[in-house]
């Protein structure tokens, strides 16, 4: 049975949703027993680093696998196994080369990037670092185990399994009472090598009775150009990162914990739900390539609209709660009053980030699908220019504005890359073209709905509390961001219902 795009795409964000809540439980409990301050610097420190490789890798990295898999899942049967398995084993000794280059590397990346860590905060961030990056063998079999899984229809299962680690760092910082940093560092590695297996036994199940597609020719995928253009996404995304992360230890104490709280509540929810949508777009639009199909300006646009309708509602209501959801998640033990002020503030500019972000993932991946453009020249000069832009806005912003210069920047660069690759495209045609859209037009009005219903539930709430004389409370709080969210999510999926939207990504 075919399982529809957008249902695809919301299994998928059913794991992510489940890696979402866990990583808020992770910042929760990290307020609450390390607050801001050094040790918080040096967990967060090595997590960004290595995690930034793991995530990074694991979305990108799609880019190269995908199209491979999905031109041997067309044009093989018992060879899709066996091309699954090879590159599978090619991955995890690349990921052991890469975990022992950042293991031996993590001090001079440690003075580099934090030269403002104190003795002791410098030696635990390079420790945990060290434990981070061990997993990376692991995680690249992990990735393409899930091509594998997601160009046969599995979406939900892979992206569901591989929230194990979080999970295996919220108990453990839950429980330990010793060496909280590294021992949550230690469960993460070796659950990272728990989800490989599963994986491994899920894929063997999965290609044991495989048959290729009937009457379809396999049009050869370019390894050689996807493989270029991954390790170019790769590296531009982690330069992102690392710039990120050497500005926010350049703000000072605390600096990286406040960039990483805000990150988490802004662009969490957010840039899942936006990678869910763009991994099935991309794999839907690269087994179409596979089989000689083409993919239409009308076919990117339709998708960046049905995106953009399902997240400006969800940044909304983290914009308008910023101050609310940062107290009832973090603000408790030694997360102070002034420390969740300066994070909400940080967030409410911090939900613009995703939306650009978004158009942009689009814009890329149709260009990765499209077999007469020059993938890697436009890859090369849209990665080097959003990275230098990204530089740029950091070292204007930083000084004047702290955390919230970084946060500003990741929202800015995009559009000028974008900008950039229209006025190189302006005439392939790749991005202009007629817009056809059929009943999912009705996303507007859903969306200005649900926009309208997070504005009202906040309004009445607060209305409610002034009348009946309501002191503030974690319950007042919990009770208006349930009534706000509720009410929006009611009115999207009412206006939805009454207008008979149809969507379908592919």
């Amino acid at each position: 049975m075919r399982v529809s795009s957008l249902l695809s795409a919301m299994m998928h964000f059913g794991g992510q949703l489940v890696g979402i809540l866990l990583a808020l439980l992770v910042s929760h409990l990290i307020a609450r027993r390390l607050g801001i301050g050094s040790e918080a610097d040096a967990f967060f420190f090595g997590r960004r680093i290595a995690t930034s490789v793991i995530e990074t890798l694991s979305q990108v990295m799609a880019v190269f696998y995908i199209p491979l898999v999905a031109a041997h899942a067309i044009g093989s049967g018992r060879g899709f196994l066996k091309a699954t398995l090879r590159h599978a084993g090619i991955a995890a000794v690349a990921g052991a080369g890469l975990s022992l280059l950042i293991g031996f590397g993590a001090g001079a990346a440690t003075g580099l990037l934090a030269p403002g860590f104190e003795a002791d905060a410098a030696v635990l961030a390079r420790q945990t670092l060290t434990i981070f990056a061990a997993v990376l063998p692991a995680t690249m079999a992990c990735i393409v185990f899930a091509a594998a899984l997601n160009v046969a229809g599995h979406f939900g299962m892979p992206s569901m399994i591989r929230q194990l680690p979080r999970a295996a760092i919220a108990v453990t910082i839950a429980v330990a009472s010793t060496s909280l940093v590294l021992t949550a560092a230690s469960a993460f590695a070796v659950a990272w090598f728990v989800v490989a297996a599963i994986m491994f036994v899920q894929v063997l199940r999965m290609t044991r009775g495989w048959q290729p597609e009937a009457g379809i020719v396999a049009h050869p995928a370019r390894p050689l150009a996807f493989g270029i253009a991954a390790v170019l996404l790769v590296v531009a995304a982690l330069a992102s990162t690392w710039l990120e992360t050497a500005f926010a230890a350049g703000v000072g104490p605390g600096g990286i914990t406040r960039l990483e709280m805000t990150q988490r509540l802004g662009t969490l929810l957010g840039n899942a739900l936006a990678t869910a949508l763009s991994l099935v777009v991309f794999t839907a639009w690269s087994k179409r390539t596979a089989a000689g199909g083409e993919i239409l300006a009308s076919d990117l646009w339709r998708s960046v609209f049905i995106g953009m309708a399902v997240l400006l509602p969800l940044q909304v209501y983290l914009a308008l709660h910023s101050q609310t959801l940062v107290s009832f998640l973090l603000g408790h033990g030694r997360f102070g009053a002034e420390d969740v002020r300066e994070v909400a503030e940080s967030l409410r500019w911090m939900t613009l980030a995703p939306l650009s972000a978004f158009v942009l993932r689009m814009v890329l991946v149709r260009i990765l699908v499209d077999r007469t453009l020059s993938v890697v020249r436009l890859l090369a000069i849209s990665v080097t220019v959003d990275t230098g832009v990204k530089f740029l806005l950091f070292a204007w912003l930083t000084p004047e504005f702290g955390v919230n210069g970084i946060v500003l920047g990741q929202a800015v660069s995009p559009l000028v890359t974008l900008a950039l690759l229209a006025g190189l495209l302006r005439r392939r045609r790749v991005l202009a073209g007629p817009v056809r859209l059929g009943r999912e037009s009705g996303l507007a009005v859903a969306a200005i709905a649900a926009v309208a219903g997070i504005v009202l539930g906040s309004l009445s709430m607060g209305a409610g509390s002034v009348i009946f004389g309501l002191a503030p409370s974690a319950g007042a709080d919990l009770a208006t961001l349930a009534v706000s969210g509720g009410l929006g999510i009611g009115l999207f999926f009412l206006s939805k219902r009454v207008l008979r939207v149809s969507i379908a990504l592919d």
